[in-house]
């Protein structure tokens, strides 16, 4: 009799609000909500795995994770035809995501059965919290939404930003600063086209290079720095979520010549992301440039995440994001008079 093979990464992201920078408060979760077909939102569990137009698609390397640890005890499947099982194998998108401490995988024997868990959490306080904005916004010009900071130019909330790329008021990226260890927090607006987040997360590496370029050469210095009439709001999202793999259920896997069933794949993930803290890495670096040699006033940047965007967290250093987030919808965002969904 074959053992059963039971895959179950718990991933939960934590980032809430918190008064002292001694530390971010972990409640204000809202209570979990399993995935249906009725949501507007997916799990991937690998960057490379489509979702589909018009979905929130959460990845979170945890998963990922988790994989590898079942194919380090048991041994991979290569020839496996099922195309996510392919993506997990070939996916190196969580490699150096997460230091070693940051994250724990476990492998336990239960009975005929192996739980393999991956875990980590991020508790993310920003330094100094933004400020809310009365009556908050409106995302896709439809969906009334909370939202969050820098209304009104100020120096200190200004040093835990940098716009990293700006081509005009749909189309920037944004990098903020949080946690201890000033974890990289990147939110991009019109960057949002296509399936999968590996692509787009390509697209947004790409235009920080030329953002860098640009800056280099000392052109359009304004765009990187942010101005005194320069504003920025981001919605407010809550969720705490989970679902399963279905496409992995009952799928059979050969190892070392055994055939064995995957009996469950799920993955759970909660995150807040408000004026306290967030659950990205951001550095934070205000420069001073040569704007000041001009007598003209700068153009004023509008740096609102009211279109779909993209969250990129990644630790300093890190060789790729550990969370990523297409925000294409208000669905998880917190609405005016308080409702989520």
């Amino acid at each position: 009799m074959c053992k059963a093979l039971i895959i179950v990464p718990i991933v939960i992201l934590l980032s809430a609000g918190c008064k002292q920078v001694t530390g971010p408060d972990t409640g204000g979760f809202p209570p979990e909500v399993r995935i249906d077909s009725a949501m507007r939102t997916v799990f991937v569990p690998v960057p490379e795995h489509p979702g589909e137009p018009g979905d929130n698609i959460i990845y979170a390397a945890g998963f990922a994770l988790a994989w590898d640890e079942l194919s380090r005890i048991l041994g991979s499947d290569p020839a496996s035809v099922n195309h996510l099982v392919r993506r997990l194998n070939a996916s190196t998108s969580h490699e150096g995501a997460l230091r070693t401490g940051t994250y724990s995988v476990e492998a336990q024997v239960l009975g005929e059965e192996l739980l393999v868990t991956a875990f980590f959490k991020k508790g993310l306080p920003f330094a100094v919290p933004f400020e809310r904005k009365p009556g908050g916004m409106l995302f896709g010009k439809k969906a009334p939404v909370h939202a969050f900071g820098m209304p009104h130019y100020k120096e200190a909330m200004a040093a835990q930003m940098q716009v990293l790329y700006y081509e005009d008021d749909d189309k920037f990226i944004l990098r903020l600063t949080a946690g201890p260890d000033n974890d990289q927090i990147l939110l991009a607006k019109g960057f949002t086209d296509g399936e999968k987040l590996s692509a787009m997360e390509t697209k947004v590496n790409t235009a920080v290079s030329k953002g860098k370029q640009e800056l280099a050469k000392g052109k359009n210095t304004w765009k990187y720095t942010l101005g005194a009439e320069d504003d920025v709001l981001i919605p407010e999202i809550r969720f705490h979520l989970s679902c399963s793999y279905h496409e992995l259920i009952n799928l059979p896997v050969t190892v070392r010549g055994q055939t064995l069933r995957i009996t469950e794949a799920a993955q759970r993930t909660a995150f807040v992301l408000d004026e306290k803290g967030v659950i990205l890495e951001s550095e934070a670096v205000v420069g001073v440039d040569s704007l000041s040699a001009s007598m003209e006033a700068p153009p004023v940047k509008r740096l609102h995440f009211d279109k779909p965007f993209l969250i990129l967290m990644q630790e300093q250093g890190g060789k790729h994001p550990y969370f990523m987030m297409k925000v294409a919808n208000a669905e998880w965002m917190v609405k005016e008079g308080g409702a989520l969904r």
